[in-house]
């Protein structure tokens, strides 16, 4: 199609090429950057921005806890940022020795998530006690979907912001280096050793909740 955006032409490689600015090595974005560097400064405060709007009205995402509602809150909160906000990536993508799915398959891992959240009623049927080990499972799940070109930690953090507030639970991610999480994820995917996320999720799981949602409209 000749409409068809840069980074979804049906070629792998000019699917890889078409999400950088021509002749450059930084993403397309909607802030006029040219430097990795500048784009991920914008990113972080325009990214902050719409987290903090959401969280004041958190009906601006509808809470289904599948992959739609993945993709509505990254297009939510990358809006300002890149063009493809909120859409599944067309490439496949891995780091040093840590493979996520291919773009076919991105839904499989997510569909399967979401039937464990439909199935503890979202996590309120989870004991205190089970919720790091079921915590851990689930995230490794969603980041091994790796739905997006970029964005993907922001946006799975913010989802199981809103998935612990059903339960009036929370997340002390501040608690944390992102380095500490980064390394379990990678352990987990790389020598399925699932162990790290799990005491992580033990030592930063709270009863602080990110979300106010008053009434249930999930």
């Amino acid at each position: 199609m000749d409409d068809a955006p840069p980074w979804d032409t049906g070629d792998y490689d000019l699917n890889w090429a078409g999400y950088f600015i021509p002749g450059s090595s930084v993403l397309r974005n909607r802030v006029g950057a040219t430097t990795r560097e500048a784009l991920a400064a914008a990113e972080n405060d325009l990214v902050e921005v719409r987290v903090a709007e959401l969280r004041n009205n958190p009906i601006a995402v509808m809470r289904t806890y599948d992959l739609d509602h993945l993709k509505a809150l990254h297009k939510y909160l990358f809006q300002d940022v890149y063009l493809w906000a909120g859409e599944l990536r067309t490439v496949g993508i891995e780091k040093e020795n840590e493979s996520f799915m291919t773009p076919g398959d991105i839904g499989r891992p997510v569909a399967y998530i979401a039937e464990q959240i439909a199935e503890t009623k979202q996590l309120r049927s989870i004991s205190n006690a089970d919720l790091p080990g079921r915590l851990a499972e689930m995230y490794d799940f969603v980041n091994f979907a790796h739905p997006f070109r970029e964005g993907n930690g922001r946006t799975q953090r913010e989802f199981f912001d809103q998935l612990l507030s059903e339960s009036g639970r929370g997340t002390a991610w501040d608690a944390i280096e992102l380095t500490e999480l980064h390394r379990a994820c990678h352990l987990a995917r790389a020598e399925q050793n699932i162990q790290p996320l799990r005491t992580m999720f033990a030592k930063i799981v709270d009863d602080d909740p990110a979300y106010r949602f008053g009434r249930d409209i999930s």
